[in-house]
């Protein structure tokens, strides 16, 4: 870290400040070098949802979560199956994009959003198709931000709580929940119009 720290005290020193008014994105950009920008950042920034939803999503992106899958390469005594739709082995791809239980949520939500969706077959089609609908300044790409970083946490709440504790919910309720939980985060620009799909 005190390393990083020295590099970035040289970046700066040997900085000629070509541009007042941008100085910060020029630093930012030196720093960072050449580092690959991954393409689903604009799902972290810019939105208004629950901060705890978006780590749980983050986790999600890089494969970070601990599905049935990863605990059994650990060498973890677990039951494969998905708890969710009892179908298939719980995998990343399985539990977000391939599992009953999701994409009836899913359908659910398209319903309420009054938009059709097509979450993919695979993990690459459901990112293609996640980032078609996230990118971008309009009300639209701001809801199905919030709404998308709201399905992850909740369809991961939901395999905990049938794992760990037993209990299950519904679909409906599942979806009743983001809707409202959608309505309260809102920002004053999204607020509108996702106030008029739950009438």
């Amino acid at each position: 870290m005190t390393r990083k720290i020295l590099e970035a005290r040289m970046v700066w020193n040997n900085y000629q400040l070509t541009n007042q008014q941008s100085i910060t994105r020029e630093l930012y950009l030196r720093l960072i070098g050449d580092v690959i920008r991954v393409p689903w950042k604009c799902l972290m920034f810019n939105t208004t949802t629950r901060p705890k939803a978006v780590f749980i999503m983050w986790l999600q992106l890089q494969a970070k979560l601990l599905t049935k899958d990863r605990l059994l390469k650990w060498g973890s005594n677990v039951e494969p199956q998905c708890m969710l739709c009892q179908n298939e082995d719980e995998t990343r791809d399985h539990l977000f994009v391939k599992c009953s239980y999701t994409r009836c949520l899913w359908d659910g939500l398209a319903s309420w959003m009054q938009m059709s969706f097509d979450i993919g077959g695979n993990w690459q089609q459901h990112l293609t198709w996640v980032m078609k609908n996230a990118k971008g300044k309009t009300i639209r790409a701001q809801i199905f931000r919030m709404v998308y970083v709201e399905v992850v946490y909740a369809v991961w709440i939901e395999r905990n709580q049938r794992v760990f504790e037993q209990r299950t919910k519904g679909v409906d309720r599942i979806i009743r929940t983001i809707a409202f939980i959608c309505n309260v985060k809102a920002s004053s620009k999204t607020r509108p119009l996702v106030q008029s799909w739950l009438v």
